[in-house]
């Protein structure tokens, strides 16, 4: 009980009835707010209301015998109606002069016509005769005897066709222009602007359940060629606003308009992916070595740039390899150095030669009269000539993206002992190596940004902290390329010092289910902040 009534609830005992219900009897004494709290997904919202709009008939002493002596009490105020002062048209033939209507007469009609629009009903005299109430008068009044107005009025005829035949639909009045005793005349002969029509509603009971076919799915694919599809939903439409989803058993069986396609292709860009070429042979014959391949992005069998490839999936362009076991009892040995030493004419390159020995077996079983030289006289009678020296590669500018490493180029001449750099055009232009070169060309991976987190959103108890996220390539444009496992967390809890427990100790759940009204948010309201006063405290 509460606000001036009762309130009782029902559900439906089979899958045909309707869903649960709650009604009231009334009348209401104060404002109420209905909050639903559900679980599984809602079929929608239907509620029905009532408003007192007076008397259905007229009062009793409005009907008495004579002839337009006596005069109705007239019709209590009802509030404002969207028609009022409006009566409709009859004809004068079907209005008995002598007394009362016989049978329905211009007072029963528009008694009914007035109830179907919540108009007051009509004033009657005592011969039940409808008093003039024209469109733009001063209200219903009674006229007094003889003095009834001769001028043409405009008077509600008919209502032309409701726009929906369920599901709740509009129509609209329509006016005739009327003389004196309701005789139909042209529109012309009325004075008063005709007034514009007016809507009622019409047809409100639900239209029954029928099929409705779906929309159409997302492709099946993120490009190339995939396939789209829709199902057959049974419907039922309560308003042009509410349709509701109902049993597949209410709806009529499919018949042939039903049999439409449910699905049908469809057609993307492009598929970019990559393709690789055949491993190269093992860098070394035995033992360890690297093996590479060639990885290009494709678009219909032509090349593109990389960055139309999913970086994240570019296969390896290299990968170790294994060749067998080298052999040993086996000489080795290095390339020979540049410098010529012991003088630009006598003088000796130098290598290093190695024997590889077998398990516990020491160097001295290799075949020394195939041991190789390990030095060998200068092949250039010009090795002391000006020549150019290198130094190491500078790391690469950029870590991917084509970035460049440098390194510095000295022309050397060998004099008295020592080599010592000269100018640059002691050494051969020609020969001259590059002191730059390209480094690191494949494109760099998006990566994820993020700002500073917020200050918690409370300043007691448990709040959180946001910040935002965004994932930028190497030019700091947005992209879609970015690893969503890696990306940083946009939301984070922070607990400031406790709030001031409130001092009434009566602070406490009334009923168990009071953390669903915390998880509703609902706390804000002060009846669930009385009764469920523990669990709003903990989320305020």
């Amino acid at each position: 009980m509460g606000a001036g009534t009762g309130f009782y609830y029902t559900r439906p005992r089979t899958p045909v009835q309707a869903g649960e219900m709650i009604q009231a009897p009334g009348p209401l004494s104060m404002s109420i707010d209905i909050m639903i709290i559900y679980q599984s997904t809602n079929q929608g919202v239907r509620y029905e209301y009532w408003h007192p709009m007076g008397p259905p008939n007229p009062p009793p002493h409005a009907h008495s015998q004579g002839r337009g002596r006596g005069r109705g009490a007239g019709h209590q105020h009802r509030g404002q109606s969207s028609l009022q002062n409006v009566l409709p048209a009859y004809l004068a033939s079907s209005y008995s002069e002598g007394g009362g209507a016989a049978g329905a007469g211009p007072g029963d009609y528009a008694a009914t016509l007035d109830n179907r629009l919540g108009l007051p009903p009509a004033t009657q005299g005592v011969t039940g005769q409808v008093v003039d109430n024209s469109v733009g008068g001063a209200g219903l009044q009674a006229a007094p005897d003889g003095a009834r107005s001769t001028t043409p009025t405009w008077k509600v005829w008919k209502f032309t066709p409701c726009s929906r035949t369920c599901g709740g639909g509009q129509q609209q009045t329509v006016y005739i222009c009327t003389g004196q005793g309701g005789t139909i005349m042209q529109e012309e002969m009325c004075q008063a602007p005709k007034p514009p029509p007016q809507t009622v509603h019409c047809n409100p009971r639900p239209c029954p359940p029928s099929w409705q076919l779906g929309e159409w799915s997302q492709c099946s694919a993120s490009c190339g060629t995939g396939l789209m599809t829709r199902t057959w939903a049974c419907v039922q439409e309560v308003t042009p606003t509410l349709v509701r989803a109902v049993p597949p058993s209410t709806c009529p069986s499919p018949s042939r308009s039903t049999m439409v396609p449910l699905t049908q292709p469809c057609t993307l860009a492009p598929c970019s992916r990559w393709e690789v070429t055949a491993w190269t042979q093992c860098s070394v014959e035995c033992g360890t070595g690297v093996k590479t391949r060639l990885v290009t992005c494709r678009t219909e069998g032509r090349r593109v740039s990389d960055d139309q490839c999913n970086v994240q999936e570019k296969p390896p362009k290299q990968e170790l390899c294994h060749a067998h076991t080298c052999a040993h009892h086996t000489w080795f040995y290095t390339d020979w150095s540049e410098e010529c030493v012991g003088g630009c004419e006598g003088g000796v390159q130098r290598r290093r030669v190695w024997c590889s020995p077998g398990i516990n077996s020491v160097e001295g079983e290799c075949d020394q009269q195939e041991r190789p030289p390990e030095t060998r006289p200068c092949p250039r009678a010009d090795a002391c000539a000006a020549a150019w020296f290198t130094g190491p590669w500078t790391p690469c500018s950029e870590e991917c993206g084509n970035g460049t490493s440098s390194r510095e180029v000295v022309c050397v001449v060998f004099l008295r002992g020592t080599f010592r750099a000269t100018l640059d055009i002691e050494c051969n232009a020609d020969l001259r190596p590059n002191n730059t070169q390209p480094c690191n060309p494949d494109p760099c991976p998006p990566h994820w940004y993020y700002t500073d987190w917020s200050q918690c959103s409370r300043t007691c108890g448990r709040g959180s902290r946001t910040r935002s996220v965004q994932c930028l390539d190497h030019h700091q444009q947005p992209s879609t390329r970015c690893n969503l496992a890696e990306k940083p967390p946009t939301t984070r809890n922070c607990v400031e010092q406790p709030c001031n427990a409130p001092s009434d100790r009566n602070c406490v759940d009334r009923f168990k289910n009071c953390v669903l009204v915390q998880q509703a948010r609902l706390c804000r309201y002060s009846y669930y902040r009385t009764v469920c006063c523990a669990s709003c405290f903990q989320q305020y």
